[in-house]
């Protein structure tokens, strides 16, 4: 269903010009984290851009624009050319966020499933895991605190 050219279509009608401008920012900014991982450290990339602490608490607010960031980031990993990690997409969610001036922590974690052990990364804000289900916490023991 997510291939046909009908959904396609009907997800880009529900789009408004603010919104393709940040799916164009979320493809451009998944690409460069894609690259940079190749080339970087995980430690460089990690680390906040900014100044603002993670612990921040940042405004009430802050969670409805980061979801909403969170959805486009996801829909423009979906339309990108290069497969996308879960790194790679908390990644460059993280350094989308904080050029809006939302504190958001890199959460990375590992879980125990029938088929062995499985690690994911996700980005929290508020607490919040964004663009992910309920359960992450809770499915993934996070390590100590990834900056």
């Amino acid at each position: 269903m997510w291939n046909s050219p009908r959904h396609k279509l009907s997800i880009a009608r529900r789009l408004s010009p603010a919104d393709w401008l940040v799916l164009a920012e979320a493809w451009w900014t998944l690409l460069g984290c894609y690259l940079a991982l190749r080339r970087m450290s995980f430690e460089t990339l990690a680390t906040p851009v900014n100044s603002t602490p993670d612990e921040a608490p940042g405004l009430p607010d802050q969670v409805i624009p980061a979801e909403r960031t969170g959805r486009l980031l996801g829909l423009a990993s979906r339309l990108h050319l290069l497969p996308m990690t879960c790194l790679v997409r908390a990644l460059a969610l993280r350094r989308m966020l904080e050029r809006r001036g939302i504190p958001a922590r890199l959460q990375i974690g590992a879980g125990k499933t029938l088929n062995g052990i499985q690690a994911h990364a996700w980005v929290e804000v508020q607490g919040q895991a964004i663009g992910e289900p309920g359960d992450i916490p809770t499915r993934f023991a996070t390590f100590k605190s990834v900056m």
